[in-house]
């Protein structure tokens, strides 16, 4: 008590102010002495247990005295209220019950009506309502558009002002500005992007209009908000850099000009978004003319590097036959070989039986790594056996240089007139048509690894059929589609195409075969039936280099007189045998 008395004196002496310093002092005791500072009244309603220090290193006045004491009190659960002209002690959980005033002249617990003008009620409440303390409360009154807040009033005043800010209603403003180094289709994309990321749409509200008529953006919003993007798009408004681009002529020794442009193209839509090169073609001379950077043209130029490389070739020679199967089958039987058929594997056999796999001449001075080269010239062999004695007709034996991949045509035949119209009046008018008739060999191969070839093989053969009449001739016709894969210079038997053949044949002794009714005593009709397979011999050669030609040309030509001098062999042994 002497030490509150002692304070007492020195702020009445010290003009209200007084330096406070006390250590361990009752809370109950520092009531007493805020209570006689303030000249208030202040009714405790239970104790209040706890000590308190305080150590002030300036004077202070009434005002700060009670409001350290309402932190004191806050600091234990206890607030101050006014009740009936004096202050009352008790917990902050029932100080909300006990109806505090509107807008109080001291630092209690106090409730205030805040309007809004902008903003619903249930956002601004979402916004503060984090901002009251612990035994504030904020209520939502939606028709009227307003918060009451009861807390603090240092609470009171940061909600507030929180609230004066977001329910401010900004400025419109409208701007127009005229792009004068760049498109406005140009900048609009990133305008637009950048407008987004600084503000929400959902909080600020504001439009971005491009007008390409007058090559300008219209900006309307907010005020603050059309600003700054203004500011943006005078910063995209800039000319473009000079890009230093040069001229380059690429000529192309292996591939064709157009195809490599149209791959050039392609990759400059993906690799060049912006400053694309641009790329002409030179038909006359096979070049690609490129504008571009030095960067641009460096990577232009590997790219042709890597694909004008030299074209690997297929040198394909083709042996078309038809095979009578009545007549090889005589054959066989004449000379004591098994089979004898014009099926592929009648024909593998009779070369075979004729002595293929053992050949004795010496192949290995042809220079060629084929590993069936003799298969082969046994196969060829057996061709030229049957078509001596009769049993196959060669049709076509084309020969055709291929590029790797790359489709070829080979046509053999003749035109013929055929009666497409006839019209008879004082005279007879008829009308003619040309048609072509003969062998189509289409060829696309594919080298693949291993030393192998893909034959992608389109053939079709057409003939006139005997007996049929001048213009209105009677043609048959026969397809041959597949794909097959043999090893280089290996032989492949395509085919199996039968074709029935009807061959009548009328024998008569002279004069008297020719006596009607008795005359038939004196003739004798044959019937020949016989069928025929189209067969399609197809051995691919791999030409890698262009000097390889040559070569390959002069050993099909030693492979030739091998074949030859090896069918000579063979009639010569059957020959002896028949003795």
């Amino acid at each position: 008590m002497k030490l509150i008395k002692l304070l007492l004196i020195m702020v009445i002496f010290l003009n209200a102010k007084v330096n406070l310093n006390f250590q361990n002092l009752d809370i109950n005791d520092f009531i007493k002495m805020v209570a006689k500072i303030t000249n208030k009244n202040i009714l405790i309603t239970q104790p209040i247990s706890g000590r308190v220090n305080f150590i002030s290193v300036k004077p202070i006045d009434e005002k700060e005295v009670y409001s350290i004491l309402l932190n004191i009190l806050r600091s234990r659960g206890y607030t101050i209220i006014k009740d009936n002209g004096f202050l009352k002690v008790i917990r902050e959980s029932q100080a909300i019950k006990e109806g505090p005033e509107i807008s109080p002249h001291f630092d209690q617990i106090q409730t205030d009506i805040i309007k809004l003008n902008n903003i619903p009620a249930r956002s601004a409440f979402n916004a503060v309502a984090y901002l009251k303390s612990n035994y504030g409360r904020i209520v939502i009154n939606s028709d009227k558009n307003m918060l009451i807040v009861t807390d603090y009033p240092s609470n009171l005043k940061v909600i507030k002002e929180v609230l004066k800010r977001i329910d401010s209603k900004n400025a419109t403003s409208l701007r127009n500005i005229t792009l004068n180094n760049t498109s406005v289709t140009k900048i609009y994309p990133k305008l637009n992007q950048i407008a987004t990321t600084l503000y929400n749409p959902k909080i600020y509200k504001y439009k971005i209009i491009p007008n390409e008529a007058s090559n300008s953006m219209i900006l309307a919003g907010e005020r603050n908000v059309v600003y700054k993007l203004a500011r943006v798009v005078k910063s995209l408004d800039v000319k473009p850099k000079q890009i230093n681009q040069i001229t380059k002529v690429i000529t192309l020794k292996n591939s064709d000009a157009i195809n490599i442009a149209k791959i050039l193209q392609n990759i400059i839509k993906t690799k060049y978004k912006k400053n694309p090169p641009s790329i002409t073609v030179d038909k006359e001379t096979n070049s690609i003319i490129v504008l571009a950077t030095e960067e641009q043209i460096d990577t232009i130029k590997t790219i042709i590097n890597a694909l004008d490389t030299p074209k690997e070739q297929v040198y394909v020679k083709a042996r078309i036959l038809e095979i009578s199967n009545s007549k090889a089958a005589e054959i066989g039987t004449k000379f004591g070989l098994y089979a004898g058929s014009g099926t592929a594997s009648g024909l593998y056999t009779l070369s075979a039986n004729l002595g293929g796999p053992a050949i004795a001449f010496d192949v290995t001075s042809l220079g060629l790594a084929i590993p069936t080269i003799k298969q082969g010239i046994a196969l060829g062999a057996t061709l030229d056996l049957l078509e001596t004695y009769g049993a196959a007709k060669k049709l076509s034996e084309p020969s055709i240089l291929c590029i790797n991949n790359t489709p070829s045509t080979i046509y053999v035949g003749k035109t013929v007139s055929v009666l497409t119209g006839k019209t008879t009046s004082t005279s007879t008018s008829e009308s003619y048509a040309r048609e072509d008739i003969g062998l189509t060999l289409k060829v696309k191969p594919r080298i693949d690894s291993d030393n192998k070839v893909a034959l992608n093989v389109d053939a079709v053969i057409e003939d006139l059929l005997p007996g049929s009449p001048v213009a209105m001739p009677i043609t048959s016709k026969r397809t041959i589609n597949t794909t097959t894969i043999v090893k280089n210079g290996q032989s492949i038997i395509i085919g199996g195409l039968v074709r029935d053949n009807k061959d009548i044949t009328l024998k008569k002794v002279p004069l008297l075969g020719d006596i009607p009714i008795i005359g038939n005593l004196f003739r004798h009709k044959q019937i020949n039936k016989d069928k025929t397979t189209l067969v399609i011999v197809l051995t691919p050669y791999i030409v890698k280099k262009s000097d390889d030609l040559d070569k390959l040309r002069s050993t099909l030509v030693k492979l030739n007189e091998l074949e030859k001098k090896f069918v000579k062999n063979i009639k010569k042994k059957i020959d002896e045998k028949n003795k």
